[in-house]
C-alpha cells in the first residue's frame, strides 16, 4: 500500500484541515511544493489586513495577484485602497468582487504615488493577463486616483463588492481630500441586498468641517425631530432601502450627530439589532427620533461606554422599540431612574427575554422585585461581571423580609419567572438570620432596620427563606445561579488606595464597610434546615455562585446536592472559616469536613460526573 499523503485525502479532510491553520502555518505551508502551493493560497489570502507591511512594490504585486481570493478585509493601508479600488474596477463588469467582510481605518500617512504593479514570474498565465491590463491602465488612471480621496477609493471598492455582508468605517472614511464631509458618498456605495451587518465609528471629537446643527434643538417631539433628520439628505428613492440589514454598531458618538449622517436610518427597516458605544445624550436622543420612525423591528439593545445623562435620556432611547425590546443590555448608568424603568417594564411583561443592566442608578426594591413578579419570558437576568463594580454600583437586590411581608400581609409577589430562565444574577439581602452574633472581623453585627430583632423565634428566619426557595424552585430550566458579590473594579481600589487589601477580604471589606458592600450577613444560608429540599426540582443547575455570602453548606448538603442537582459542577465561594458565627473551632471544622469531601469528589458535585 502506498504511504498516505495529503493529497490523497477526502476534500471535505482537507478543506476542515486548512479551515484550522493559523496565517503563520498557511504561510508555512505554501512554501512546500507546488501542489501545496496550489492548494494553500486560497486560505492563506482569504484573510488580510494590509498595513504598512504592505507598502512595497513587491507586497503591492502580491495583493493584486491574490486579490480575487480575498474575502475578509481589513485595510489600513491607502496604498492598497487605491489598487483594490483599481483592480476591482477592472473586474466590475466581469466576475464582480469577492470581499465579505470590510473594516477600514485609514491611518495618517503621507500620500505618495500608486505603486508599480510588477509581475510575479510563477503566477498563472490568466491571472497574468488580468493583471497585465491592470499595470498598463494604471498610468492613465494614476491622476484621477491620486485626486480621489479615501470614501471616493472605499465607494469604489464597495460598488464593485456587492456581495459585502458586513462594513465597518471609520471617521477617515467619511471625508473628502479637503476635508467636508462624505458621508453620503459612503453610505450611498453600501451594498442594499446583501449587507447584515454595519459599523460606523464616528469622531470622539467635534470637527471644524463636519455638518452641524443648531446646538440648541429640542427633541422632545418625535415628528420635527424626525423631519429635521430626513430634509437635508437623499433617502430611500435615490438609494434604495437596505434589505437584510440586521445589525447597526455605532461608535464615537460623543458630540452631536448631524441630521444629515443620521438620515439613512430611513433605510434600515429591517433593522433588528442596535448597539451603541460611548454615544452622548445628544446623539442619543437623534437616534431614538430616527429609530422609532424608521425601524419597525428593532428588537435588541445594547449600549456600552460610560453613561452618565439624566433618566429621561435612556427612557427616550428604550422607546425607540416600537413592538418592545426582546434583548436589553444596559452599562451602569447612574441616571437609571423611574421614568426609564417605567419605559423597561412595558418590555418586561410583553416580550423581554435578556435583559443584562450592569448598575441600576437610583431604583431600589420595589422596582427589582416587579420586574421578578412580571418577567414570564426571561431567559437571563444579568448584572455587572467580577472586576465590574464600582463602589456606587446600585446591583438587582431583592430585600427578602420585605418582600415576604408584602406577599403575607399586602399582595401576591410570587415571582413570574419560570422554567425558561437559564441564567439569575440577583442578591437576596435582609433574610432575618439570627445565628450570625458578629462580622467577619468580630465586630458587632448593625441591627437591619427593615429585619425585626427576634433571636429566639425561628419562624421568620425559616419562613423567609421558604418563600424564597418557592420561587426559586419553579425555574426548573436554570443553569447559573449567581448570588455572591461581584469584586469591585480595580480602579476603584487603587482610587481608594486600597487595592493592596485585595487579598484580604476582610481588611477590604472593613475598609469599604461604608462605600460599598463586599458581604452579605442576611444571605440565603442554602442549609436543609432552612428548606433546602424545595429546591429539589432544579435539575439543570451547574453553576451556584455563593461568594462573599453568609451560607451554611456543609457535608449534608453537599450530599442532597449530589442527588438532587445530577449536573451541578461547582460550587462558587463554598470554602467558609464562618467567622459570623462567633465560634472559630467550629467554622473550622466544617471547612475541614467540606475539603475531604471534595477531595473525594474531584471531578463536580453533581452525581452525573460519576456515573
Amino acid at each position: 500500500m502506498p504511504p498516505a499523503s495529503f493529497s490523497s485525502l477526502p476534500l471535505e479532510i482537507t478543506i476542515l484541515i486548512t479551515t484550522h491553520l493559523a496565517q503563520h502555518d498557511l504561510a508555512q505551508c505554501v512554501r512546500v511544493c507546488h501542489y501545496w502551493f496550489t492548494f494553500f493560497t486560497p486560505s492563506l489570502w482569504r484573510t488580510v489586513k494590509a498595513d504598512d507591511r504592505f507598502s512595497g512594490e513587491e507586497m503591492t504585486a502580491l495583493v493584486a495577484r491574490n486579490a480575487h481570493f480575498i474575502r475578509d478585509l481589513e485595510l489600513v493601508n491607502p496604498q492598497i485602497a487605491k489598487v483594490l479600488a483599481t483592480l476591482k474596477t477592472e473586474r466590475e463588469g466581469g466576475e464582480g468582487g469577492g470581499l465579505h467582510s470590510l473594516v477600514v481605518s485609514f491611518e495618517r500617512v503621507r500620500r505618495g504615488p500608486l505603486p508599480r504593479l510588477e509581475l510575479l514570474p510563477e503566477q498563472e498565465q490568466e491571472q497574468a493577463g488580468v493583471e497585465t491590463r491592470v499595470q498598463s491602465s494604471a498610468s492613465s488612471q494614476r491622476q484621477q486616483i491620486e485626486e480621489c480621496g479615501n470614501a471616493q477609493l472605499l465607494g469604489k471598492l464597495m460598488r464593485a463588492n456587492q456581495g459585502l455582508k458586513f462594513v465597518s468605517a471609520d471617521e477617515t472614511c467619511f471625508r473628502n481630500n479637503d476635508g467636508t464631509d462624505a458621508f453620503q458618498l459612503f453610505i450611498g456605495c453600501c451594498p442594499t441586498t446583501s449587507l447584515e451587518r454595519l459599523e460606523l465609528r464616528f469622531r470622539n471629537r467635534p470637527s471644524p468641517l463636519s455638518p452641524v446643527a443648531d446646538s440648541s434643538t429640542s427633541f422632545n417631539d418625535l415628528g420635527d425631530t424626525h423631519k429635521e433628520l430626513f430634509a437635508s439628505a437623499p433617502g430611500i428613492p435615490l438609494f434604495g432601502p437596505f434589505k437584510v440589514l440586521k445589525e447597526l454598531l455605532i461608535s464615537g458618538g460623543n458630540f452631536h450627530i448631524a441630521p444629515q449622517r443620521l438620515a439613512f436610518l430611513g433605510r434600515c427597516a429591517s433593522l433588528e439589532r442596535l448597539l451603541l458605544d460611548n454615544i452622548g445624550r445628544i446623539p442619543m436622543a437623534s437616534l431614538s427620533a430616527a429609530l422609532r420612525m424608521s425601524c419597525p423591528h428593532l428588537s435588541i439593545l445594547e449600549v456600552k461606554g460610560p453613561n452618565n445623562g439624566p433618566d429621561n435620556d435612556l427612557a427616550y432611547l428604550l422607546s425607540s422599540a416600537k413592538n418592545h425590546w426582546r434583548e436589553v443590555s444596559l452599562p451602569d448608568m447612574g441616571g437609571f431612574g423611574t421614568e426609564a424603568f417605567t419605559i423597561l417594564m412595558a418590555s418586561v411583561r410583553t416580550r423581554l427575554e435578556v435583559l443584562k443592566v450592569e448598575g441600576w442608578g437610583d431604583l431600589g426594591g420595589t422596582e427589582f422585585l416587579d420586574i421578578l413578579c412580571s418577567a414570564q419570558h426571561l431567559r437571563r437576568l444579568e448584572g455587572p461581571a467580577d472586576g465590574k463594580a464600582q463602589e456606587n454600583t446600585t446591583e438587582l437586590t431583592i430585600w427578602a423580609y420585605l418582600a415576604f411581608r408584602q406577599h403575607t400581609h399586602e399582595k401576591d409577589r410570587s415571582w413570574a419567572l419560570g422554567p425558561s430562565l437559564e441564567f439569575l444574577q440577583i442578591w437576596i439581602d435582609d433574610v432575618p438570620r439570627p445565628d450570625i452574633v458578629c462580622q467577619r472581623d468580630g465586630d458587632p453585627l448593625p441591627l437591619d432596620p427593615d429585619v425585626p430583632e427576634e433571636a429566639e423565634d425561628m419562624h421568620p428566619r425559616y419562613d423567609v427563606q421558604r418563600w424564597v426557595y418557592t420561587q426559586l424552585g419553579r425555574l426548573t430550566g436554570l443553569q447559573e445561579l449567581i448570588l455572591g458579590v461581584k469584586e469591585l473594579d480595580n480602579m476603584a481600589l487603587l482610587a481608594r488606595n486600597v487595592a493592596h487589601l485585595s487579598y484580604d477580604p476582610i481588611a477590604l471589606e472593613g475598609s469599604l464597610r461604608h462605600v460599598a458592600p463586599t458581604f452579605i450577613y442576611r444571605s440565603l444560608e442554602f442549609s436543609l434546615e432552612s428548606g433546602l429540599e424545595l429546591l429539589a426540582e432544579m435539575k439543570e443547575l451547574r453553576v451556584l455562585d455563593v461568594k462573599s455570602t453568609a451560607h451554611r453548606i456543609g457535608v449534608a448538603e453537599l450530599d442532597w446536592m449530589h442527588v438532587n442537582w445530577p449536573k451541578l459542577k461547582e460550587i462558587k465561594g463554598l470554602m467558609s472559616k464562618r467567622e459570623w458565627l462567633g465560634d472559630a473551632e467550629a467554622g473550622l471544622e466544617v471547612m475541614g469536613a467540606v475539603e475531604k469531601w471534595l477531595d473525594s469528589h474531584p471531578h463536580g458535585i453533581g452525581s452525573s460526573f460519576y456515573s
